[in-house]
């Protein structure tokens, strides 16, 4: 039987947190703080920051764990699970799942991706990755931040990570932006791109990740007048 969202989310942090209190120079946050999400595009380092700002400042980042949380839930593995994530079906594909008798699996998941995100928001202190998750929080003071770069820069950097022609990686590329897109029209109504849903847009060709981690840092204490905590162990190790 599948466990409840909460439980899940508790024993995740949890186990982060005994993790991350065996570390030199670590501090657990005194307070609950407001939630952070990213927002990225395919290729613009969004994940990158996210994992960087977490170590940072101390915040637990859910971005594959939450595949873990959902397909736990709903019963499901978490393959079949990625193959619902930030992805909109096409009706063939949602036919074929009807005559599976899983049409149900994808509203599932979308519940149960609101109600993690919802947890994880009233817990605070948490940074989430991707998922529409700026348009299911409902607190002010969550921080909502949107990575872009330009179209070209991704295709070439995907093309020399994965060893594909510039014609393939682009194809590829902006399949992904699509997907995510599509995503969250379809489930949420709204633009990924539209400037007003985030407090904070980012240029990773412009600024380095730790350039952007400290942008984020200044921009969401200006926001929530909170003073974030700091892994001082970390900038010593980047020193």
């Amino acid at each position: 039987m599948a466990r409840k969202i909460p439980q899940l989310i508790e024993q995740q942090v949890q186990f982060w947190s005994r993790k991350k209190n065996a570390e030199k120079g670590y501090h657990p946050p005194a307070k609950k703080l407001p939630i952070i999400t990213v927002s990225r595009e395919f290729g613009a380092k969004g994940a990158a920051l996210a994992t960087a700002l977490g170590d940072e400042i101390q915040f637990k980042v859910w971005d594959k764990d939450l595949l873990s949380v959902i397909s736990d839930e709903i019963g499901r593995s978490e393959q079949f699970i990625k193959a619902l994530d930030e992805t909109r079906r096409g009706l063939l594909e949602d036919t074929i799942f009807g005559f599976m008798n899983l049409r149900e699996t994808n509203l599932n998941y979308l519940i149960c991706l609101v109600k993690t995100v919802q947890a994880l928001e009233k817990k605070g202190n948490n940074i989430v990755v991707g998922r529409g998750a700026n348009y299911i929080c409902e607190n002010d003071s969550s921080f909502h931040i949107r990575v872009v770069c330009p179209l070209k820069n991704r295709i070439q950097a995907y093309a020399k990570k994965e060893g594909l022609p510039n014609g393939v990686a682009g194809e590829i590329v902006m399949a992904k932006d699509e997907e995510r897109k599509s995503f969250v029209q379809y489930n949420f109504k709204r633009n990924v791109d539209h400037p007003g849903d985030y407090d904070l847009i980012l240029n990773s060709n412009t600024y380095s990740i730790e350039q952007m981690v400290e942008m984020v840092i200044h921009a969401y204490e200006l926001k929530t007048g909170v003073k974030l905590p700091r892994n001082h162990a970390r900038k010593k190790a980047l020193a």
